[in-house]
């Protein structure tokens, strides 16, 4: 008996054994003494072959979640937009304001060259020391 054993297994390890080969050795490992480590290596095997294979599902979410998740991702997406626009907008309105300003200056400066020029005019009656010299009026006392 020992011997068939050590055959069978030998055949085993070489990965020649069939089926039916297979099923007697764990029959005669089983009845026989000795072979330990062989003994506990098969039964190892088929207690991971009785192994059912236990579902694996995942746990359903609560589609009642799910859809308010979706609005809620919806509405932050929403605010951000609309964020987004405002400081748009209101860095667009800083600078037309600028630009406003700007012109606003622009015809200022305009404006004081030409009364500089008209003051350059009357620098030319720099000689003349009073107002009736200039318009040669007397007034009579």
């Amino acid at each position: 008996m020992k011997e068939q054993i050590e055959i069978l297994l030998d055949k085993y390890w070489e990965g020649e054994t069939s089926l039916e080969e297979e099923k007697m050795l764990r029959q005669l490992l089983a009845t026989s003494e000795g072979f330990e480590s062989e003994k506990a290596f098969f039964l190892g095997v088929e207690e991971i072959a009785a192994l059912e294979e236990a579902p694996f599902s995942l746990q359903k979410k609560n589609p009642w979640i799910a859809n308010w998740m979706s609005i809620a991702a919806g509405i932050v997406l929403f605010l951000v937009s609309g964020l987004a626009i405002y400081q748009y907008e209101k860095e667009k309105a800083e600078r037309a304001a600028y630009q406003e300003v700007m012109q606003a200056f622009a015809l200022i400066n305009t404006q004081l060259e030409k009364g500089t020029k008209s003051m350059q005019v009357m620098g030319e009656f720099k000689h003349l020391n009073t107002t009736q010299e200039l318009f040669e009026t007397k007034e009579e006392n």
